[in-house]
């Protein structure tokens, strides 16, 4: 009795554990699940703070940082061709044409002489116009300098000294003599048709025993007072040869290299005043470009 009792009350029990549902529980199978990584957030680039460059003959305002661009190109503007340098744009630097033609070149003529070479050269005698005397004609030095003792400073400028031996030794110069013609102009600006008196186209200046030029130079487009100082170092007979020794010595802007002296045959000259330059000049002349290195 007891026993089925107990056996009763299990089943009743395991009735209300186990519940009176008759569906079947079905566990869902594993399934993966496919995912993405997140997009970026899209951040809008900061504007350019712009570094522009000038603007120029060839393009405008140009930002350095990001190349953008704005207003319009210049113009060139042109400066004035000199004797030293063509036209060159001052916006630019761009260069159009050449240098201006020196006067010299331009009318044919030619520097032919350079240092420390003899050349033949005729004048005619002191005392006899109608005879030549053949000698030559040597350009011994050329010296460029600031100051020294006897030159005083002038600031931009500096001191060229040429020094110039001449020898005769044929029997016409023994006997009646010899007259040498000498001048000097400027390379650059020089005009055939100016009027000279060689050496007496100087005035006296501030310089001791300098002269002060008439005409001025054209350096870069700039004129420049220039001084000469023309001496007789040496006239003497050594044997049956006599050497004549002169030199120049110009006060000219530092670098100058325009100042040409010649040496020609004294018969181109009479002594009526003033004439004219080229007047002095024939297919003798020598020609003597001071600079630092003659060629």
């Amino acid at each position: 009795m007891l026993i089925r009792l107990f056996l009763i009350l299990f089943f009743i029990v395991l009735f209300i554990i186990t519940g009176c549902s008759s569906e079947e529980i079905v566990h869902p199978a594993y399934e993966s699940v496919r995912t993405s990584a997140p997009r970026p957030e899209i951040i809008d680039e900061p504007e350019c703070d712009h570094f522009w460059r000038n603007p120029d003959c060839d393009n405008p305002y140009i930002c350095l940082d990001c190349g953008e661009t704005k207003g319009t190109h210049t113009e060139h503007e042109w400066s004035t061709a000199n004797f030293q340098e063509p036209s060159i744009c001052v916006n630019c630097g761009e260069v159009n044409g050449l240098p201006l033609e020196p006067g010299f070149t331009l009318l044919g003529y030619r520097i032919n002489t350079t240092s420390g070479r003899p050349f033949i050269y005729e004048t005619i005698t002191s005392t006899d116009p109608d005879a030549i005397t053949t000698g030559t004609v040597t350009l011994l030095y050329i010296d460029i300098f600031e100051s020294d003792a006897d030159h005083p400073v002038k600031a931009g400028y500096e001191y060229i000294t040429a020094r110039f031996l001449l020898t005769f030794d044929d029997k016409n110069a023994r006997d009646s003599g010899f007259q040498p013609l000498t001048g000097q102009f400027d390379f650059f600006g020089f005009d055939p048709y100016d009027t000279v008196t060689p050496h007496q186209d100087l005035e006296d200046s501030d310089y001791p025993e300098f002269k002060i030029a008439d005409r001025k130079l054209n350096y870069f487009g700039n004129e420049y007072e220039y001084y000469v100082n023309y001496s007789q170092v040496q006239s003497i007979w050594i044997g049956e040869i006599h050497h004549l020794t002169l030199e120049y010595t110009f006060l000219a802007p530092a670098g100058y290299d325009g100042l040409v002296v010649y040496i020609s045959n004294a018969a181109n000259w009479s002594d009526t005043g003033s004439r004219v330059l080229s007047d002095n000049f024939d297919d003798e002349t020598l020609f003597f470009r001071l600079r630092a290195q003659t060629s």
